[in-house]
């Protein structure tokens, strides 16, 4: 699918209109009526009624505005959910999800979220942050605006049950964190990514990596480790380690990670993502939110994406995107997970690396979420 051409020109309205129409092959996505201020999220869904309502009380909680969600042929009355929805637009389309996704979140910021603030998550995903619950998502994004940062950077965090998959039983509605209250407290490194994908995407200039999948279903490396990568993966590459923001900075970094990249799994999974956003036209994403085809200032704070995908719907999950072949490399990651569903289902995720969520402190302390001084005193004085 090719990138859409939204540059500012005569009749780029018009140009956005066909573009959208398109993508989506329906008049509504151009037919939207926004508020006009407020954080607004687009999110892409697909079959979500089980987790749609406890995402939303948690995003209207955070204080998102608006929510813009294109309905992917769902048939599980996602779509009848959301309709009822006074702040939620859908968008229903059939059009394949692996060939549009990124098309779909540029084309819909384009046309109506220039200059705003604008956030991603899958239904899946939760977001928390430093001050998190007291501090709302606006209060974040003027933090963010009034220091000149234009995007958060969050690593993705699987959350998990205590025990088997199959002793779950979550309703909609419920609290994720309350069936779901564990994940991987160690086992993540941050290093750029390989190859050209890392020199089109600019931003961010490294990416977490590791956590509860790559335990899992990803352990198969080209060699051993040895003393030398031991040492890069608990120094340079390790989640406490700075990304450096200039071009030797990141050229050594590429250089070093060569030096480590066949003692690690493959093919390995991105665990973290640019979710918040403050859009500029023509932003373009790589398939996923993973990253951006620019440079723009991130904030030194992070926050985390709480991920919950192992609920008791996991099997069945797997199985439908393994029949859809819409996710990356055809569902590729999908294969590994019902490679292991059987051990999931019966008995469960947790191992000696496992903390239990009990605020993001957890987070904090593991690394995983990141508080400058800065932002600590912004909190401190809405207090």
């Amino acid at each position: 699918m090719p990138r859409p051409d939204t540059t500012q020109q005569p009749g780029v309205f018009a140009s956005l209109s066909h573009q959208l129409l398109d993508a989506f092959g329906t008049l509504a996505a151009d037919q939207l009526v926004l508020p006009p201020d407020g954080v607004t999220a687009v999110v892409l869904a697909y079959n979500e009624a089980l987790r749609f309502p406890h995402f939303l009380d948690h995003y209207r909680a955070l204080g998102v505005r608006h929510f813009i969600v294109v309905d992917n042929a769902s048939d599980d009355g996602t779509g009848a959910l959301l309709k009822s929805q006074a702040d939620v637009s859908v968008i229903e389309t059939r059009k394949p999800y692996r060939d549009y996704k990124s098309v779909w979140r540029q084309l819909l910021c384009d046309r109506y979220l220039q200059e705003r603030w604008v956030i991603f998550p899958d239904v899946d995903e939760l977001l928390v942050y430093p001050g998190w619950s007291d501090l709302s998502i606006n209060d974040l994004t003027r933090y963010l605006e009034t220091s000149g940062y234009q995007a958060l950077f969050t690593p993705m965090v699987d959350m998990y049950p205590d025990g088997p998959l199959n002793n779950l039983s979550y309703q909609p509605g419920e609290r994720f964190l309350d069936c779901c209250p564990w994940f991987d407290g160690d086992g993540y490194r941050y290093n750029p990514l390989k190859g050209s994908h890392g020199k089109r995407y600019k931003t961010p200039a490294r990416h977490v990596f590791g956590g509860t999948r790559e335990r899992l279903f990803h352990q198969q490396a080209k060699r051993p480790r040895n003393a030398l990568d031991r040492w890069l993966l608990g120094s340079v590459f390790s989640l406490q380690a700075k990304a450096s923001d200039t071009a030797f900075g990141r050229k050594l970094d590429h250089l070093l990670f060569k030096l480590v990249k066949n003692a690690l799994p493959s093919p390995a999974a991105v665990q973290s993502k640019i979710p918040l956003l403050k859009w500029q036209t023509g932003t373009c994403f790589s398939g996923g939110v993973h990253g951006i085809d620019r440079e723009v200032s991130v904030a030194p704070d992070w926050g985390v994406l709480l991920h919950f995908k192992y609920l008791d719907d996991f099997k069945s999950k797997v199985a439908e995107a393994i029949t859809r072949k819409q996710h990356t490399d055809n569902a590729g990651h999908y294969l590994d997970y019902n490679f292991q569903i059987g051990n999931l289902m019966d008995k469960g995720l947790r191992s000696s690396v496992s903390r239990r969520f009990k605020g993001v402190e957890t987070l904090i302390d593991c690394g995983l979420m990141r508080e400058t001084p800065a932002l600590r005193n912004w909190i401190s004085r809405l207090r």
